[in-house]
């Protein structure tokens, strides 16, 4: 028996590769680049439901991005990674006594211009998912979802643009990124 016990041992110990050739190996396969005919994929439905639900218990993490119009305000709780996604938690607050009935929400790349120009917008950015999608605000109500969008960085003079717009009205919702935002995402 002691045999035995003294044989496997040994076995274990020199079986194993040392330290400098696992690193070595996973150096090698974590710098292989990926295959450009594979697409990127997004976690599965329910994996980002899940995370979807544990980013709406979550506190409001981000102070400084929030717009407002009139009474009605937006405010960008948090931008978190996981992945290869981003998820962007919003929260509508109404505080007139008529209801806010959101048309669509969209996410922009914006080009920054020098002085008080307006930004150009370069391409609309598509979400992967959408969880707790808000139809409408009632007065002097709030209400709050989650985003999803494939993980993206932005150069320099880019900015990312979030905007609401109201149904068969004026009250329009802008908030604007920068690249140093998305960097600082928490992780899930």
């Amino acid at each position: 028996m002691k045999l035995l016990f003294v044989f496997l041992t040994g076995f274990a110990l020199f079986s194993r590769p040392c330290p400098a050739v696992a690193q070595e190996g996973a150096a090698v396969a974590r710098d292989r680049p990926a295959k450009p005919d594979q697409p990127v994929q997004a976690a599965p439905p329910a994996q980002l439901q899940a995370f979807c639900q544990k980013i709406a218990r979550d506190v409001q993490r981000i102070y400084y991005l929030h717009n407002r119009n009139g009474k009605v305000r937006l405010v960008v709780r948090g931008v978190y990674a996981r992945g290869m996604s981003l998820f962007f938690s919003l929260k509508l607050i109404n505080r007139s006594p008529l209801d806010y009935h959101v048309d669509s929400i969209r996410f922009f790349v914006a080009e920054k211009q020098k002085g008080m120009h307006v930004l150009r917008r370069i391409k609309e950015l598509a979400p992967v998912y959408v969880f707790d999608s808000v139809a409408s605000v009632e007065g002097y109500g709030k209400a709050a979802s989650v985003y999803v969008l494939p993980r993206l960085t932005l150069p320099r003079h880019l900015r990312l643009q979030i905007e609401v717009s109201e149904k068969h009205g004026g009250r329009r919702l802008l908030v604007r990124a920068s690249d140093f935002t998305l960097e600082t995402a928490k992780l899930i």
